[in-house]
């Protein structure tokens, strides 16, 4: 969302009062942020309506403390430490000259899973809506507003749907996959990353791409398990006869456009 408000300021500043705007490219990226915005604050925004938490109007207001307030707790804060340590580990393993530029980072949480500061990211949300039951749990609520605080089980599922599907692993896994291929067999590879793309490929198959699982545990488990409920779907595979064509091709006419300049 940073990204996407620095693109909206950097737009504002060049095209001035009386310019020709692009009215629809900048309503769509704000109408996304405000769609996402408003559908993963649904468990606060529901727990703080004066039908849930009002006791004057019939909402309930139970003590903090609750086991569903223990157990939004603890998860949110695990999603929190591992989206952190995950993203301090990676830095580091970057910023040190130790790292191989043709072997992936496997530093911490990063040798057991592919994507773990996603994995972080969703247990957060997952925290946070548990952690707003108590009203319907250990409160007395009408079957109507119990029903509002379980459909707001829609912000953590939209945001597992979200870096599953479109901003999250899709941008990530098939980009780093190709990388490495391109070490090893693009037009600027050479002897010293011939070995890239097979590290790599190692690293995928012993590596789940969500859920932290120990490597030796990981790739003993049948390919069906980890294509389905391990979340590795066929989608974010590298084809080498297809994506490693198309990857080649493209490097090259890129290389052909800069000596062209």
């Amino acid at each position: 969302m940073g990204c996407s408000d620095c693109w909206i300021l950097d737009w504002c500043v060049n095209h001035p009062v009386g310019s020709k705007p692009e009215y629809p490219l900048i309503n769509l990226s704000l109408l996304g942020q405000i769609v996402w915005v408003w559908t993963v604050s649904l468990p606060l925004t529901i727990l703080n309506s004066p039908a849930i938490s009002d006791v004057n109007d019939g909402g309930s207001d139970p003590s903090f403390g609750t086991s569903r307030d223990i157990a939004g707790v603890v998860i949110w804060a695990i999603g929190l430490l591992v989206e952190a340590a995950a993203d301090i580990q990676k830095y580091r393993a970057k910023a040190s000259k130790s790292q191989p530029k043709n072997k992936p980072v496997t530093a911490g949480l990063w040798k057991w899973s592919r994507h773990p500061p996603y994995f972080g990211e969703m247990l957060c949300w997952w925290g946070i809506w548990i952690l707003c039951l108590s009203p319907t749990t250990n409160g007395q609520l009408s079957s109507a507003r119990r029903a509002a605080q379980y459909g707001a089980v829609v912000s953590p599922a939209f945001t597992v749907l979200l870096l599953m599907f479109a901003s999250g692993v899709p941008t990530a896994e098939k980009p780093q996959a190709k990388r490495f291929y391109l070490l090893a067999n693009g037009p600027d590879a050479d002897s010293a990353n011939a070995n890239a793309w097979r590290h790599y490929k190692e690293y995928r198959h012993q590596t789940s791409i969500l859920i932290p699982i120990p490597p030796a545990i990981y790739k003993r488990l049948p390919l069906w398990l980890k294509r389905t409920i391990l979340l590795d779907f066929p989608m974010y595979q590298f084809d080498e006869a297809v994506d490693g064509k198309s990857a080649v091709n493209d490097a090259r006419k890129s290389n052909e456009r800069s000596a062209a300049t």
